[in-house]
């Protein structure tokens, strides 16, 4: 079965997520107090990327060729763990949508001369006004270790399509 073999496409556009989640992960730790702003903008665009980078990787893996489509097809064994998985990426481009919407509003809050955005969404009641980063930096941090369990868990489906096609003892 060809198509659960690495493709130079399929690996670009991982190779592409993960530095995009990796890009993630290091603004995380970054110091917020004073840099609110640019740290905010910050993790906006590495989420951005994120949303493109998955996106992409979810149109190559998922085509009609593509390895996961394959193996949802060729592999009925497989085919609830590939559907599974397709949900939970689905759901994690969602989140990662989600969050980036939540730090829009606390960038903008932050920004000088901004007159023109909902200061009642920049500056939820439940928090006394301010821009909660320990919050996003939290779901953030969670959205992380999704995402690099469901590459995992996408490796291992792979692999074990890959073994289940050369067999043992073939």
């Amino acid at each position: 079965m060809q198509a659960t073999m690495p493709s130079t496409q399929r690996r670009a556009s991982f190779d592409a997520l993960s530095l995009s989640i990796e890009w993630l992960g290091r603004t995380l730790t970054a110091d917020i107090p004073g840099h609110e702003r640019e740290w905010a903008e910050e993790v906006g665009y590495a989420l951005a990327n994120i949303q493109k980078g998955l996106r992409q990787h979810l149109a190559v893996v998922y085509a009609p060729d593509g390895a996961l489509a394959e193996i949802e097809k060729l592999r009925p064994t497989l085919s609830r763990q590939v559907i599974e998985l397709r949900r939970q990426q689905e759901r994690l481009l969602g989140q990662c949508a989600a969050l980036r919407e939540e730090v829009e509003r606390a960038a903008a809050a932050f920004t000088p001369g901004i007159e023109t955005f909902d200061r009642s969404a920049a500056e939820p009641a439940e928090n006394g006004g301010v821009a909660d980063f320990s919050g996003i930096r939290d779901q953030a941090g969670q959205l992380v270790s999704n995402l690099q369990e469901t590459k995992a868990t996408e490796a291992s489906l792979l692999l074990e399509s890959v073994n289940t096609d050369i067999g043992v003892g073939d």
